[in-house]
């Protein structure tokens, strides 16, 4: 049906990109007023609800879409579900009117983050494969890596491999360096970097500062989540925070590994809130779920209420 009537395609897609602008306002508004708050918080619990907020909008795009959808292919006429999901002229559509020039703009907005993302993504590849192939293998998915900084890093998306340069095992115990491997291997199993870069993909269509904010939060969660695992293979976790902070000052005069999309590494990220957990000095608590359930649905409903309005105030501003 829909691929006879082009322009409810269109119509439709207008309506998607409204509600993501909805839905990305009402995530950045909580996480502007509450990011505090997130540090507060469990870390399995936490991470599940950054990914929730970033994928929000695209969740609202599809839930509300697919009510005006249902509205306008209602078969019974006596029959007026959400009597707010209308849209004028939903069987015909200019792309020389506002809907058009807010299309355009959405699409070429996600086709230019897609492809930068993409290009990243191999541009990453070949760099780790020539960065595999300057490497020694020490043991499966782990090498050694000649570098003048002391430094531990995981990348790689299917097949994912552990880095540390031979400086950091110069200048590291046996025990700091079982916990530095078994910080990166957990990362490995995590598939952390693959989450990351996802992660960053969808914090991309956020405004810079929001987009920032969400991956900072989402690294740290990653990091104690690892730190976590190697606590959680008996070691000490005053051992592995004072191994994070002599990795930091190990490398307090340069910056040897950027915090970048692709890549999880054990270094100086976040570093004072991963001592503070690793030293009990955070008192975490789980996500409250009726809120967070709560603040989905307002939301949803938000947008769902909100569009027809927001359709008629833009036409009293640009001619349909």
């Amino acid at each position: 049906m829909l691929q006879d009537n082009p322009s409810v395609i269109l119509n439709m897609l207008t309506i998607a990109v409204l509600t993501f602008a909805l839905a990305n306002s009402a995530v950045s508004a909580v996480v502007s007023l509450l990011a505090q708050r997130f540090l507060t918080t469990e870390v399995k619990s936490r991470r599940t609800m950054l990914w929730l907020l970033a994928g929000l909008p695209w969740f609202a795009s599809l839930c509300v879409t697919g009510c005006f959808l249902y509205k306008y292919y209602a078969s019974n006429p006596f029959e007026q579900p959400f009597q707010f999901a209308h849209w004028h002229h939903m069987a015909s559509f200019n792309w020389l009117s506002w809907h058009g020039v807010t299309l355009v703009i959405a699409l070429s907005l996600i086709s230019y983050v897609l492809i930068s993302k993409l290009w990243q993504l191999l541009k990453h590849h070949r760099q780790l494969a020539l960065l595999t192939q300057f490497s020694q293998p020490i043991e499966d998915n782990l090498y050694r890596l000649e570098a003048p900084y002391a430094s531990a890093f995981t990348s790689g998306f299917i097949n994912k491999r552990c880095f540390v340069t031979d400086n950091l095992m110069a200048n590291t115990t046996a025990q700091e360096q079982a916990i530095i491997i078994g910080h990166e291997q957990a990362h490995a199993k995590n598939n952390d970097p693959f989450k990351k870069w996802l992660f960053s993909l969808l914090c991309a269509f956020f405004i810079p500062a929001i987009g920032k904010r969400l991956k900072l939060h989402m690294t740290l969660a990653m990091e104690q989540d690892a730190d976590n695992a190697v606590i959680n293979h008996q070691q000490d976790s005053t051992m592995v925070a004072s191994t994070l902070v002599k990795i930091a000052r190990l490398n307090a005069q340069q910056v040897p590994i950027c915090d970048n999309d692709l890549v999880a590494s054990f270094g100086a990220q976040v570093l004072e809130q991963r001592v503070y957990f690793l030293l009990g000095q955070l008192t975490l608590k789980p996500a409250n779920k009726v809120i967070t359930t709560l603040f989905i649905g307002a939301t949803l409903l938000l947008c769902l209420g909100s569009i027809d309005a927001l359709h008629h105030f833009i036409e009293t501003i640009f001619n349909h």
